[in-house]
């Protein structure tokens, strides 16, 4: 009997200095768990917020107007878009490759500056919206192509006006050399 409660009592005292150790190690990697945790978050919701820059790689030309265009193509492109942009050049624009054509909606959630909404298709202009606002947060209205299209132009507000642009306006765009 008395190496049974021997053996109990060495398992109970294993037992407790594990329990310590592990209380101590979690003493000291716990608060470094946390930091690194808020830290990681912060970093990424910097870089969420962050403003996309893309190369200008197109033209697009109203009747003797040219515009340099960034040309969003790539899924993350299409998403982000011109969110957190706080300035928008008049002669510069964002170009949405969709591909298939298709009705789509924009909406303005998180895009700092308002726009003009020009849904084309093949170079044609089927709907502008004209002025739409900041949505710094939801719920956000969303803005309708009227027709299947397979491209969107985001310009400036107010640049749909100054260029003459409305529905069936020819659109040419060509790529930047």
């Amino acid at each position: 009997m008395k190496t049974t409660q021997a053996t109990t009592t060495t398992t109970q005292t294993q037992k407790l200095d594990s329990m310590q150790l592990l209380l101590s190690i979690l003493k000291i990697v716990g608060p470094v768990s946390g930091i690194s945790l808020a830290v990681g978050s912060i970093a990424l919701s910097i870089i969420a917020t962050r403003p996309q820059q893309l190369p200008v790689s197109a033209i697009a030309l109203v009747k003797d107007k040219k515009i340099e265009l960034e040309v969003a193509k790539s899924p993350k492109e299409l998403i982000h878009g011109l969110k957190f942009r706080s300035s928008l050049p008049q002669n510069r624009g964002m170009l949405f490759e969709i591909g298939k054509t298709q009705k789509v909606q924009f909406w303005m959630k998180n895009v700092k500056i308002p726009l003009d909404i020009i849904f084309l298709q093949d170079g044609v202009v089927k709907t502008v919206v004209a002025g739409a606002s900041p949505c710094p947060k939801e719920p956000c209205p969303l803005y309708y192509s009227i027709q299947p299209v397979n491209r969107v132009l985001e310009l400036p507000a107010g640049s749909a006006a100054k260029l003459g642009i409305k529905t069936g306006t020819i659109v040419g765009i060509t790529k930047h050399p």
